[in-house]
């Protein structure tokens, strides 16, 4: 009988952590998407979905990626006929953030965020276009307020795959 009762107490103490790492929330839980269109003007609209498949709430660091509402980083790298397009738009130095710069990404919950191409990169006049969406969510908050300080910040890569725009 001790057998038994061993054996049971040694599938529950290997089962235990599984199942605590199962709830933890993990950088796989936020899916990405993208999508990008041009006009007959020439304008690139990009179009970003960020989904939160996880169980729990998540407050993301927006510096640094679409969701911040502007070009403040370089979050997407394009590839013209001619090779790589440099990066045009404005990068920041910032100090410790405030709890406004996090986003709250409820558990299932989809948000979006939509940005012109043209305004941080002179883009060639015709010809397709390679576009990678990557950026790292410097914070990510999973329990707790927001915000903390810069030396406490627990960042996630995230990537958003790679678009072949044909114009």
């Amino acid at each position: 009988m001790p057998l038994p009762r061993q054996l049971a107490a040694a599938l529950c103490l290997l089962a235990s952590p599984a199942m605590t790492l199962a709830a933890t929330p993990q950088a796989a839980d936020l899916a990405c998407r993208f999508r990008a269109e041009s006009n007959p003007a020439g304008l690139v609209h990009l179009h970003f979905t960020l989904v939160n498949q996880g169980l729990h709430d998540l407050q993301l660091l927006r510096w640094g990626s679409p969701f911040e509402g502007g070009w403040f980083g370089r979050f997407v790298q394009v590839r013209g006929p001619q090779g790589e397009v440099p990066f045009q738009g404005a990068l920041r130095k910032r100090g410790d953030p405030a709890a406004g710069d996090y986003l709250l990404l409820r558990a299932g919950q989809q948000l979006q965020a939509s940005l012109t191409l043209n305004d941080a990169y002179a883009l060639p006049a015709q010809g397709p276009l390679e576009l990678k969406a990557q950026w790292r969510w410097h914070d990510v908050i999973t329990d707790g307020p927001a915000p903390r300080p810069r030396d406490r910040h627990q960042g996630w890569e995230q990537d958003c795959g790679t678009v072949r725009l044909a114009r």
